[in-house]
């Protein structure tokens, strides 16, 4: 029998590990740096939170714990549902807005693909307390500077914007409101289908050509936020207020963050059915793979899980896609595993003085030790293999004179040196 991690599952060596870390000491640094203060939720939830309010499709993809007594549990898919549990749980009593992050992992029962796993780690960053467009904007340049600390520039990334306000009252004048959530869904997955599995897709929901038409029309809309919202008023003159509203939302937010960065695409719909409002995703800039990030405002989640009315809007953004970007751009952190020091011990006689210069050194290094009682010389082969910046030999004359050789294993170059 062959041992290997679940399908849709990765095991992290050492190299990924390091790695993944140094991705998460830059969403941690940004996020804190903009106030945002790290929390943590269990990595189950009760059935009856995760599918409150998710979609039928995510409800499919939630990895389901076997039933006990009374208690249906389920592993979280991501960490906005939690979250505003934790919330709620403290609603009256926390100062708004509530500036929240957490980084771990997640798990969804879905066909594994690139950049998708059934086991994937992401940053999530919540906001509770502010309906301004300044808590949106915030948020879209939290991602902004996230990216460019990771190395990435205009020229690598790029922002969809969209308004599920804007998107719905479009979509309105084609279609009855309750189809709404079935549409949307085929929306968001409209990158995914080639054009005939999407037409065939709205007809499958009873949509007729002439409809689905107007559809294709209402999200071809792209480019530049100022311009696209010009085209949409001329085109759509007939729109709702509430759809009114939702271009005003655009509009404010757009003028906070760096035009660079942002398109406004019709298309970014997010299958999630709790988004209200603004929604953004976040591509590579040749879109060769899937979002790296994505978010957007969910103001009735707070209501839906029995607490008191409040606005709310944050997003996520996925380790496994983010590092595949990396990667493409040349641009992945190089792992840092190798020692700063490895101490090589001539003989057993010395080896306790050789071990207590290792802790005293381990203080400010990182320092590493012969554990194999291996020849001097296999030692420092040994040193070779693991990068080992540098190495002290601890010998019974250096203990004697309380000073000890040092040796780059770069250059080459030898010192005495006492600690």
């Amino acid at each position: 029998m062959r041992y290997q991690a679940p399908k849709g599952m990765e095991d992290y060596y050492a190299e990924q590990k390091a790695v993944q870390q140094k991705i998460f000491n830059v969403f941690r640094d940004v996020a804190t740096r903009y106030g945002y203060l790290e929390v943590d939720t269990p990595a189950m939830e009760s059935f009856a939170i995760l599918s409150a309010k998710s979609g039928e499709e995510i409800k499919q993809q939630i990895f389901m714990i076997e039933k006990r007594g009374s208690e249906e549990l389920g592993l979280r898919f991501d960490l906005t549902v939690p979250i505003t549990r934790m919330f709620v749980s403290r609603q009256k009593e926390l100062v708004k807005p509530v500036k929240w992050f957490s980084i771990g992992p997640m798990w969804r029962y879905e066909a594994p693909q690139k950049g998708r796993l059934r086991e994937f780690s992401q940053l999530s960053v919540e906001m509770f307390g502010s309906d301004r467009p300044e808590a949106d904007a915030e948020l879209l340049n939290l991602i902004i500077d996230i990216m460019k600390g990771l190395g990435l520039t205009d020229k690598d990334f790029f922002i969809k914007i969209n308004n599920r306000k804007l998107l719905e009252g479009i979509l309105l004048t084609a279609i009855k409101k309750e189809q709404l959530e079935e549409v949307t869904r085929v929306i968001d997955k409209k990158n995914k289908l080639t054009d005939e599995e999407f037409e065939q897709e709205l007809l499958d929901l009873g949509l007729d050509n002439f409809k689905i038409q107007r559809i294709r029309h209402a999200i071809q809309f792209n480019g530049k936020p100022s311009k696209v919202l010009k085209e949409i008023r001329k085109h759509f003159a007939d729109i709702p207020e509430e759809t009114k509203a939702g271009i005003t939302e655009m509009v404010n937010i757009c003028s906070l963050v760096d035009e660079r960065y942002v398109v406004l695409d019709l298309s970014v719909a997010r299958g999630l059915a709790y988004y209200t409002g603004t929604v953004f995703e976040v591509f590579d800039k040749q879109e060769k793979f899937r979002s790296m990030a994505g978010g957007g405002r969910y103001d009735q989640m707070v209501e839906l899980f029995g607490g008191e009315k409040c606005p709310a809007t944050g997003f996520a953004i996925g380790e496994a896609v983010t590092t595949l970007v990396l990667k493409e751009c040349n641009k992945l952190p190089e792992p840092e595993l190798e020692p700063d020091y490895f101490i090589a011990i001539v003989s057993d006689d010395v080896r306790p003085d050789a071990l207590k210069l290792a802790q005293k050194l381990r203080k400010k290094y990182k320092v590493d030790t012969d554990l194999m009682g291996r020849k001097l010389k296999k030692q420092f082969d040994y040193a070779n293999s693991i990068s080992a910046k540098k190495v002290i030999v601890v010998g019974p004359d250096e203990v004697k004179a309380k000073q000890f050789t040092v040796k780059d294993m770069k250059t080459g170059k030898e010192e005495k040196k006492k600690f």
